[in-house]
């Protein structure tokens, strides 16, 4: 009797231990199914993961790199830029400078001239002081007497075209007053020019010292000792 106990508790205890090993071995194929299934999940989105993280890092990249280039375009306009104002300030600066050189070099000229002029002026004022204070009254009307025949005849030679104002009056200026041979030449020639009488007004001025002036309305000719030393100084330059 002990016996078929001890008999019936192995066995149950054998069926036991075989109950809990399938029960135990179900669970845990089960479990590992579940953590296989949870592994490549895991591996799935491990790799989608990556797969994101490759793709965020290539648009990273191409985003960098895009930006880099268009870095490298607006720094390569701005020296573009650069340059073409540099120029454009350089070229404004040339000529400028040029403007300034052009500028003096007229100035100067100017003021050459001017200062040309004066000397002149001075020059013939002092030869006309020197010639009044060297000149006895009988030299001074001599020569007077020859300037005035001189200008008659250059009136003489004269064309008839650059007489175009009408015959009228005449008013002629001299230091000392005409011979009636010249008044008459005078006259004469002036009114063959002008195509009709002309009356001469005669009018004294000591300042001529040698020559005279003959005025016809607008028209004027200038025979003085100072106009003869004018052009004889023009002549120099």
């Amino acid at each position: 009797m002990l016996v078929n106990l001890l008999i019936v508790q192995i066995i149950t205890f054998v069926g036991i231990v075989f109950l809990l090993r399938f029960l135990f071995t179900r669970h845990l194929k089960s479990a590992l199914a579940r953590l296989n299934t949870l592994h490549e999940e895991n591996l799935a989105k491990e790799e989608e993961l990556n797969e994101e993280l490759r793709r965020a890092k290539e648009q990273s990249d191409a985003l960098i790199t895009q930006s880099r280039e268009e870095a490298d375009l607006i720094i390569a306009e701005a020296n573009k830029e650069a340059q073409r104002i540099r120029m454009n300030m350089e070229e404004q600066a040339r000529k400028q400078a040029e403007k300034i050189i052009c500028d003096s070099r007229i100035d100067c000229e100017k003021i050459q001239k001017n200062a040309l002029k004066d000397i002149q002026g001075q020059s013939i004022e002092l030869a006309l002081k020197m010639i009044s204070e060297l000149l006895t009254e009988t030299d001074k009307v001599a020569l007077q007497y020859e300037l005035a025949n001189g200008i008659i005849e250059e009136i003489s030679r004269l064309p008839k075209e650059q007489f175009s104002v009408p015959g009228g009056e005449v008013n002629v200026t001299s230091s000392f007053p005409l011979l009636d041979r010249q008044s008459n030449e005078i006259k004469n020639i002036l009114s063959d020019k002008l195509g009709s009488p002309v009356n001469l007004n005669q009018k004294l001025d000591p300042g001529i010292i040698g020559g005279l002036i003959v005025e016809m309305g607008g028209m004027v000719i200038d025979g003085t000792l100072k106009n003869k030393l004018q052009r004889i100084v023009q002549g120099f330059k």
